[in-house]
């Protein structure tokens, strides 16, 4: 039987399942369903993290996230990708096959360099934050290897859910009206993002950001 501390590795093990698994996405609807579950995750992960420091914060912190990266954001990202019909699958720089063996190499690369450096914190931050290290690389790598602007986003939008991941493991929570401040961005982030996709898409029929490289004034 899983203790409470083994459990959270696992949910921030599942929280990287998903980060790597948004490399071998072929679609933009499905790419927007992992990025929900593995939010979905988070947000399990914070809860049984204010569970196990007894820490209320982290409560609403858990709630924030599934709120606004669970539902607001992909009801969002699902409405704008209605409408302006994206159906084409994803062109990345890197094929599918190569991203997802890349990712498995920034893992093991996140968890060498943290090797010696929490050795004296407990558990949890030994255990999740090399996880969360990897989780951001994996969303730098996915704004980078992916062509559609809205990919990019959902791999900003990854990168950020590893930075949470990495500082409620070392922290055990970051202050109230900072989890508020640093949501609030996101979600305007978001909004801001979908915007501009819109405008992309409507300007220039697609939202292959490889093709602005020929523009000129």
């Amino acid at each position: 039987m899983l203790n409470i501390a083994s459990f959270i590795e696992l949910m921030g093990a599942f929280v990287l399942f998903f980060a790597i698994l948004q490399t071998a996405s072929h679609r933009v609807d499905f790419s927007i369903k992992v990025y929900s579950i593995q939010s979905l995750f988070l947000s399990i992960t914070i809860f049984v993290m204010g569970i196990h420091s007894n820490n209320g914060e982290l409560y609403l912190s858990s709630f924030l996230t599934f709120a606004i990266k669970v539902v607001a954001i992909p009801f969002f990202l699902n409405k704008v990708t209605r409408r302006i019909s994206i159906r084409e699958k994803i062109i990345p720089y890197i094929n599918m096959t190569n991203s997802v063996l890349i990712t498995g190499a920034i893992t093991i690369f996140a968890f060498f360099i943290t090797k010696g450096d929490f050795a004296s914190h407990e558990f949890i931050a030994r255990r999740v934050f090399p996880t969360a290290l990897a989780v951001i690389l994996i969303g730098v790598f996915i704004m980078i290897a992916r062509k559609k602007a809205i990919i990019q986003i959902i791999g900003f939008l990854t990168l950020d859910n590893g930075i949470i991941l990495a500082a409620t493991s070392i922290t055990k929570g970051l202050p109230l009206v900072v989890d508020i401040g640093v949501f609030f961005d996101v979600f305007i982030g978001a909004i801001m993002a979908g915007v501009l996709i819109y405008r992309i898409r409507t300007s220039f029929d697609s939202l292959d950001t490889s093709k602005m490289s020929n523009l000129k004034e």
